[in-house]
């Protein structure tokens, strides 16, 4: 049966493609042509795989398609060009698994989503458990993907290694860390000395933001994180003066919580909650410096869990106390 429609259709794509430089009526060569075209789609089918033949309407439409669009070389494209590459062997073969080395602790960029996350904790452990002390420098290069907080902490634990090397690259590290803050802070804070900058606010908020930041992570001590502290300070308290903000109340009570100025910080605090600050934000510092004051009962109050919402970080903490 193949046989005979392989000769039928072969010999009216011939005639076909033959009516189309003779004189016959257009009506005439275009039914021969169409024909021809048909059976050579009706040989093509049964040549397709399983998966294929299902649909075969679809796919008939598809193998008659290209042959009558373009005579002769579309039946050629069809045979050469789709239904031979499907029955053809695969050049590569997948591999069902594959061995694979440990991982290296990463210190450049990486795709996160397709790198192993380090978590200050575990990096924390290379620090202190690892007796090479290359390996403790990879700890060190791969704290470059934790946040500023988490990496100061243990850039710092590394000041004390027995290794110079290590010791080295961490203090290198920090100074980065800091060079890249002071030199955001100075470029604010040229920005500023422009009189007529039409966002002196914003650039207000977020120059106190870097100075309390450098404080904060702890990449300055002594007296120079004093200073750091007090201009944020300055810089917040005229700030507040013309624009009062929850978030510049919020951040100036922390700063004078930070300087040990307990009733600066309580009434910074005060005015959080009176412009809107949402109370698990605030009543930890609050909570905080009653703590100080031993003032316990006050503690209470301030991580009383029915009264709001509380943080996930700060939730245990409440539960303890209460």
């Amino acid at each position: 049966m193949n046989g005979w429609l392989i000769s039928l259709g072969l010999a009216l794509e011939v005639g076909g493609i033959a009516s189309l430089f003779a004189d016959l009526p257009p009506r005439g060569s275009c039914y021969l042509f169409s024909n021809a075209c048909a059976g050579l789609t009706l040989v093509s089918l049964p040549l397709l795989p399983a998966s294929y033949r299902r649909k075969s309407l679809q796919a008939g439409s598809f193998l008659f398609t290209p042959q009558f669009a373009t005579p002769f070389i579309g039946s050629i494209g069809v045979f050469a060009g789709m239904l031979l590459p499907l029955h053809l062997p695969r050049s590569t073969h997948s591999v069902p698994w594959q061995e694979t080395a440990i991982p290296e602790l990463p210190y450049s960029p990486v795709d996160m989503n397709q790198q192993m996350i380090f978590s200050d904790g575990g990096l924390r452990e290379v620090l202190r458990e690892a007796n090479a002390p290359e390996k403790r420098m990879k700890a060190l290069l791969a704290s470059r993907q934790l946040t500023d907080s988490e990496a100061v902490s243990i850039l710092q634990e590394a000041l004390k290694d027995p290794s110079d090397d290590v010791r080295l690259l961490a203090y290198l590290m920090l100074e980065q860390k800091e060079k890249h803050q002071t030199t955001r802070a100075q470029s604010l804070k040229k920005l500023l000395g422009q009189p007529d900058h039409p966002d002196r606010h914003r650039l207000t908020r977020r120059l106190a933001h870097t100075w309390w930041e450098i404080a904060y992570l702890g990449l300055a001590q002594g007296g120079l994180k004093q200073y750091y502290l007090e201009n944020a300070r300055d810089l917040l308290a005229d700030l507040t003066k013309t624009m009062s903000r929850h978030t510049d109340w919020r951040l100036l009570g922390r700063i004078e919580l930070a300087l040990n100025h307990a009733t600066a910080a309580n009434r910074a605090f005060e005015a959080a909650l009176a412009n809107g600050a949402p109370p698990e934000l605030t009543y930890p510092y609050q909570a905080e410096m009653a703590f100080l004051a031993r003032d316990f009962r006050k503690v209470r109050f301030h991580l009383n869990c029915s009264r709001f919402r509380p943080m996930p970080a700060v939730k245990e903490l409440m539960e303890g106390w209460l």
